[in-house]
């Protein structure tokens, strides 16, 4: 049987029954990836992705053209479609962004599935295209839904912890073990002089501690060390490698955290699909000297428009805390104040407990 005559050797009936089914799945895909590629270009401002998830339907036009598309439709009967009239309660609610995406994926997967089953009576080729385009699609589910847990999980956090060891009062190990159990949200390695070895062996360490625990284990500056050591994600500055880069060699399952000075950088950032900002230097700070300071103001503004999480950075301690929450931030990024503390536990509670009880915007708790 050649595919030309596939289509010929089905009875009249099963034939129309056929083109019916491939026109319904073919305009389901088409639905469900138009709503997907929406969310991507009005939401996440993901240039990219747009443009792949574009190819994609591109495409799925291409394929579409193989299965006759003057016989769907003329064998299409949506008056006599009995589908139209049945629902359920759970179709017609979606609590959240994340819900339409994830329920346009799977509508998405299904359809392909369908369109590459039925395509065998029509056209092999088209068949073995839609079964193509299904597992390349697998893919931007994956980066999408992912995505989205990625950031409730740094979403969910107020306190993050900068460990440096030449800050610390005991060791760094055993300041690490403390702020864990004690309940920082977020842990980054944090250390500029090390050779590569001992930075990898102590990223080694630190996931090793903090993998049944509630804590995200952050590398400063270094993706391919938070890779190797299989850390939650990597945060870089104005001067690392880009956003972009450095999602190329992570993937889309970790964090990338992005430091921000002024408006710009931070508005770039958000652009780019960074996770989350530090954004400072807030005040002086005893760690790391700068030659301007972008101060309360500076998180004032970020308040008002950044809607991805905020750390304000810089010399924040237990005795200012307060002006950051008044400022409209929720959540800050700190070192001497946890490292150099002799009562650990009461710091990090009490710092929780400002930032959850100050003024802050509702887009700042994500």
């Amino acid at each position: 049987m050649t595919e030309e005559s596939i289509s010929q050797d089905l009875p009249t009936l099963e034939s129309r029954s056929v083109f019916r089914i491939l026109d319904a799945a073919a305009n389901r895909c088409r639905e469900g990836l138009r709503i997907i590629e929406d969310y991507v270009r009005f939401h996440r401002n993901e240039e990219s992705l747009s443009s792949d998830l574009k190819q994609l339907r591109h495409d799925f036009r291409n394929y579409w053209k193989e299965l006759d598309p003057e016989q769907l439709l003329q064998n299409r009967d949506t008056a006599g479609d009995i589908g139209t009239a049945i629902s359920t309660a759970a179709e017609n609610v979606r609590a959240s962004l994340l819900d339409v995406v994830a329920a346009n994926c799977k509508r998405v997967e299904e359809s392909l599935r369908t369109l590459e089953e039925y395509s065998k009576l029509i056209s092999t080729t088209a068949a073995r295209g839609f079964e193509q385009l299904r597992y390349r699609f697998y893919g931007f589910e994956q980066e999408l839904l992912l995505e989205n847990q990625r950031k409730a999980r740094i979403g969910q956090a107020s306190v993050y912890f900068l460990l440096t060891e030449k800050t610390c009062v005991l060791n760094w190990q055993t300041t690490a073990e403390q702020a864990i159990t004690l309940g920082v949200d977020v842990i980054q390695l944090r250390e500029k002089e090390l050779d590569d070895r001992e930075l990898l062996a102590r990223a080694r360490w630190l996931r090793d501690a903090t993998r049944h625990s509630s804590t995200l284990l952050i590398i400063n500056d270094r993706p391919d060390i938070a890779l190797l050591c299989d850390a939650d994600g990597v945060h870089v500055g104005q001067e690392e490698l880009c956003y972009g880069d450095v999602r190329k060699l992570l993937g889309p399952q970790k964090l990338i955290g992005i430091s921000t000075h002024n408006m710009e950088q931070a508005r770039e950032a958000v652009a780019a699909g960074a996770d989350y900002v530090g954004a400072g230097p807030t005040f002086l700070s005893e760690t790391k000297s700068f030659s301007e300071f972008a101060g309360l103001e500076f998180l004032r503004q970020m308040a008002a428009e950044i809607s991805i999480p905020v750390f304000a950075i810089g010399g924040i301690g237990q005795e200012n805390v307060e002006e950051v929450a008044q400022a409209g931030i929720s959540r800050i990024a700190v070192c001497q104040a946890i490292s150099q503390s002799q009562q650990m536990g009461r710091i990090i509670q009490e710092m929780k407990n400002i930032l959850s009880s100050g003024n802050n915007r509702e887009e700042n708790r994500v």
